[in-house]
């Protein structure tokens, strides 16, 4: 693996474009500014701590936004080497296209260190820079990683609110929400309220109350017809939920309503 080129906090000027060129080599650019960059012909927009890597022989080409007042800034290096290949299969990323780190502040240490081992011609830097490379790899690997696990836990959450959403009156158990987000019920419990700031079954008592509202301001339903149709088990129980939630008990909340209307 050799470091063949490396610029660190490198500006464009506003207007400034760089060329289409084919490097024989791997490109890895990080963007500390908005930039416009080529992925299969077109110009798309990429932002603030996106990562690009670019396999040989691909077209490479960055340039500011087009709203950028101050042109864009990117750190980059271009590296040579089937250990550099070997090592990208070992640790995948994104190629060819730009993917967003929100660490990528923190990764920035890695190619100020390359700049000064690059530049400091001491014995062993080869060595030296072959580390560093693999380390921040490594270190983009798991960053990238980590931020999938979480659009996944994310993903699995919204699919499991969706489902409360649409059947509120349903006897939700928290054993068959987590069974559908997959996770443990421990696990549902603590990523469900990191998430949305409640508990899943709070959730599912706020979304019963709120098609309950619906209910008790059609006026074309009785407060025990709503507390089943919402799924609680007895109206005092509804009652009780109902006036800890809005501050009022059923019947006042139809009454304020249309002393109102």
């Amino acid at each position: 693996m050799e470091l063949i080129r490396i610029g660190v906090d490198f500006p464009h000027k506003k207007g400034e474009f760089c060329q289409k060129i084919k490097f024989s080599n791997y490109t890895i650019c990080c963007f500390l500014t908005p930039f416009l960059y080529q992925c299969d012909d077109n110009l798309l927009k990429g932002q603030t701590g996106d990562f690009i890597i670019n396999t040989p022989h691909q077209i490479v080409y960055h340039g500011p936004h087009p709203e950028s007042e101050v042109g864009f800034v990117n750190d980059w290096m271009h590296v040579d080497g089937d250990d550099i290949g070997l090592l990208l299969e070992k640790y995948p990323l994104p190629l060819n296209e730009a993917f967003h780190i929100d660490e990528w502040a923190i990764l920035r240490k890695y190619f100020n260190n390359l700049m000064s081992e690059y530049n400091s011609k001491l014995t062993g830097s080869s060595d030296m820079i072959e580390s560093i490379i693999t380390q921040m790899i490594i270190a983009l690997h798991r960053a990238y990683k980590k931020q999938n696990i979480c659009n996944e836990d994310l993903h699995r959450l919204s699919t499991v609110r969706h489902k409360i959403n649409k059947n509120p009156e349903k006897k939700w158990t928290l054993k068959e929400m987590a069974m559908i987000a997959g996770y443990s019920v421990s696990r549902f419990s603590e990523l469900y309220k990191k998430t949305y700031n409640t508990s899943p079954i709070n959730d599912v008592i706020e979304h019963r109350i709120s098609l309950a509202k619906m209910l008790l301001l059609s006026g074309q339903a009785s407060i025990s017809y709503v507390a089943d149709t919402c799924g609680f088990n007895t109206v005092n129980y509804f009652s009780k939920l109902f006036k800890a939630s809005t501050g009022y008990t059923p019947s006042e909340y139809i009454k304020n309503y249309v002393d109102n209307k």
